[in-house]
């Protein structure tokens, strides 16, 4: 990154929260965190972001993991790596995991954190469709409080969320799945790896003791303005058996909902017919899965 010296902002690395806290408070809109610093330090090469400041986390432990019987709270610093060296995680999250996998590469795994993905709020993020499949909530704290917010609600357009200036996101939490679920996370790239998703699924689906849908997700990204789920396909899988007709139905009502654009990496047409192939595609791997899981069903 080449800056002049009138472009490099002031960095300070504050020892606790609270002083990081009072940090972002009195300099507001003029200070970015900073942790792993993927995407901000391009962010702020290609002039996108201009701090006055950056306010480093890495002092802190911001970076642990906490499972309990009701919720895993990850801190904001976690990295990517960090995700996928826990059994307990790569267990209970394993759409989470396989997004994290085909994510850049060990390097940038190895730094970037998961509340950095999420800040960063791109409509191709590869973690918050599978986020969102488990029903992901953060933790927004400032000097004064702090509060939770669903990660369904934290976006509200390219590269734009509901945190106001002087919040730090600190913490992810997810709930602990009910026995009979599976998930799925595809990702549509022209490579594997190391590239920006031109499409992205991840659909979860938890079933009753009857084997019937009792919960279904399916969340899509970089079709739209920001990761959406797909509610009308949700409700149409709800309280059925998962026959092979409805997981189409279910599939054609995403490619219906799905507003992608084109750009230099692909057309809106191939994303909008790719998101019904892929949709179609993740909901028989999660079936399939759940079979697996349940062979007697």
């Amino acid at each position: 990154m080449h800056l002049s010296y009138m472009d490099v902002p002031e960095y300070l690395a504050p020892a606790t929260l609270a002083d990081a806290l009072l940090l972002k408070k009195e300099r507001g809109d003029g200070a970015r965190v900073i942790a792993g610093g993927t995407d901000l330090i391009l962010k702020m090469r290609d002039k996108v972001f201009s701090p006055a400041v950056l306010i480093d986390l890495r002092s802190m432990s911001m970076d642990t993991i906490s499972v309990t019987t009701s919720e895993v709270s990850f801190g904001a610093a976690v990295s990517l790596s960090q995700l996928l060296a826990s059994d307990d995680i790569t267990r209970m999250y394993p759409a989470l995991c396989t997004a994290c996998r085909e994510f850049a590469g060990p390097p940038i795994r190895n730094r970037g954190t998961l509340g950095g993905n999420i800040v960063n709020a791109s409509p191709a993020a590869d973690l918050i469709p599978p986020l969102l499949a488990y029903d992901a909530a953060v933790v927004l704290a400032t000097s004064a409080g702090d509060r939770q917010v669903q990660l369904a609600e934290f976006f509200t357009g390219p590269g734009q969320t509901v945190m106001q200036a002087d919040e730090i996101l600190t913490e992810i939490k997810l709930p602990v799945m009910p026995s009979a679920t599976a998930a799925t996370f595809i990702k549509l790239g022209q490579r594997r790896s190391m590239a920006i998703s031109l499409f992205s699924v991840a659909t979860r689906l938890t079933l009753d003791a009857n084997g019937t849908v009792n919960d279904a997700r399916i969340v899509l990204g970089a079709v739209a303005p920001t990761p959406i789920r797909i509610h009308a396909a949700e409700g149409l899988l709800a309280g059925k058996p998962l026959s092979d007709e409805l997981l189409a139905m279910a599939a054609d009502e995403a490619k219906k909902t799905a507003t992608p654009i084109s750009d230099v990496r692909a057309s809106a047409s191939y994303r909008k017919n790719m998101t019904g192939v892929l949709v179609h595609r993740a909901l028989h791997t999660t079936r399939d899965e759940l079979r697996k899981s349940t062979p007697n069903d």
